[in-house]
């Protein structure tokens, strides 16, 4: 009779099947390499679906619905609220609405920095829980996991050490992209530089100790990468270097497995380069659209607010911006605005938008039909497909963007940024992106042994991903 197995995931944010595969072509990630050579893992490629955002496929991977979750930021027009994750977050103002009746993947185990619990046993570090931790009955508080952490002569030495180095690196590597001309975000270098020296260590030791103490399935999710990306682009040296760190700690987590554990290694989106907007355009997008508006008070979630005083204004908009992606939302209104109504109230705001060249494509819906208008004009429904070839796969695109079109909390209007001499146009101030529909950012991977027979050669959505990996505990769980 075989022993039952534990399971173990780690999700490496904003790395693509491709990115992955040249950082192995070029050794940048030595023990993903082992495991493939020596363990008889295998890469699958699967979709994440539209949008291309962490919260998007982490609530398809871990609950196996994802449905309202139109961005990494939206309006929730019936709680009058924005609701974003990250820094701020306000999630738990609308989570009562999400997720009734999924069987979660990790129910009863360990959900370790993520961006929801998933009825996990221990929650440690939820994104949108504002640091309450301890209210599943097994879970661990702050104080459990932070202080035998740092009391640890080792891992303080190597903290400090860490900082001192990551600070050094981060601000040669910024410097030297100022003097050749390139523009890194600032807001991301620093918080790279936050999730290279603590966040991701002690996420590490976090998943070591839930696995010393036989929780399982563990979720664990690691941002540096992403982060990094974000602030100086996916392909530039200083991401590839985070890779080598990344797969370190892939290593020392291997390393507690003790015959207990299986191993799993995922992604949820990779990320492409990017221009900001307002670099491509010479305004902002806000801005665009207060102009275009005229007595309109617009205001950019992470932005400015643009036209009148909020008492002089006849009427609110709300943009929410998630790297390539930008949802607009007339926030006074209960519902979302018809193409038509749109149209007919403010003939001017699609065709101006759809014009300019920062701008792919425009998204709407009129009724039970999907409606999208670029700078030729509007296509409904399949007619758009052409169009689409030159992003990916038309068919398979085509569904995934009607089936956030379906969603009730998308704007009343969505852009999607042009791509524009190889970049695409982000509507944040990112030298990396993602959340739009062309390249790397809707192609993420799992790293898997061979011998679980797992197929993903049909999962267009992160979604589908989840009765694959509920599946694999539940066979890791049996004996045979």
């Amino acid at each position: 009779m075989a022993l039952s197995r534990k399971l173990v995931i780690l999700h490496v944010d904003g790395l693509s099947a491709d990115s992955l595969e040249k950082a192995l072509r070029d050794g940048d990630m030595p023990y993903l390499q082992h495991l493939i050579d020596a363990e008889g893992y295998d890469l699958y490629r699967y979709r994440c679906g539209l949008p291309s955002t962490t919260p998007f496929v982490q609530a398809g991977i871990l609950y196996g619905d994802n449905t309202e979750i139109p961005s990494f930021r939206w309006w929730d027009r019936e709680r009058r609220v924005v609701v974003q994750f990250g820094t701020g977050s306000t999630f738990e103002k609308v989570a009562d609405k999400y997720f009734a009746g999924c069987r979660p993947l990790i129910k009863d185990g360990a959900c370790i920095a993520a961006c929801y619990p998933g009825e996990a046993a221990d929650d440690f570090g939820i994104a949108y829980q504002d640091r309450s931790y301890g209210r599943q009955a097994k879970s661990r508080s702050a104080a459990n996991v932070l202080v035998p952490y740092l009391a640890n002569p080792v891992h303080l030495g190597d903290w400090v050490w860490q900082t001192l180095a990551v600070f050094g690196r981060t601000a040669k590597d910024y410097s030297l992209a100022r003097s050749v001309g390139r523009h890194p975000a600032p807001l991301y270098v620093w918080t790279d530089v936050a999730e290279e020296i603590f966040v991701h260590h002690l996420t590490r030791y976090a998943v070591q100790k839930a696995m010393r103490e036989g929780y399982s399935p563990i979720y664990a999710g690691f941002y540096a990468f992403d982060e990094t990306a974000h602030a100086f682009g996916p392909r530039d040296a200083s991401a590839l270097r985070v890779l080598k760190h990344v797969d370190h700690t892939i290593k020392k987590v291997a390393a507690a497995r003790e015959g207990r554990y299986e191993l799993v290694v995922l992604s949820d989106h990779g990320q492409v380069e990017t221009t900001p907007f307002a670099a491509a355009h010479g305004s902002t997008f806000g801005a665009v659209l207060a102009e275009v508006l005229a007595g309109f008070r617009v205001q950019e979630v992470k932005g400015k607010a643009y036209g009148p005083p909020e008492d002089e204004a006849r009427g609110h908009v709300t943009v929410t911006k998630s790297g390539g992606g930008a949802h607009v939302y007339f926030a006074d209104r209960a519902t979302r605005m018809t193409y038509r109504e749109l149209m007919n109230r403010h003939p001017e705001l699609i065709p101006r938008i759809a014009a300019l060249r920062q701008v792919a494509l425009l998204m709407a819906r009129d009724g039970e039909e999907d409606v999208f208008i670029d700078a030729q004009g509007e296509l409904r429904g399949a007619a758009v497909k052409p169009l689409l070839a030159q992003y990916d796969d038309p068919d398979i695109l085509f569904e995934q963007l009607i089936r956030l079109n379906s969603f009730r909390n998308c704007g009343d209007v969505i852009a999607f940024g042009a791509f524009i001499d190889g970049k695409q146009v982000n509507f944040e101030n990112q030298a990396g992106g993602h959340g739009s529909i062309g390249g790397e950012q809707l192609h993420p991977f799992v790293l898997a042994k061979k011998e679980w027979s797992i197929d993903t050669s049909r999962v267009n959505a992160a979604h589908q991903l989840h009765p694959i990996l509920s599946r694999l505990r539940d066979q890791l769980a049996s004996t045979a």
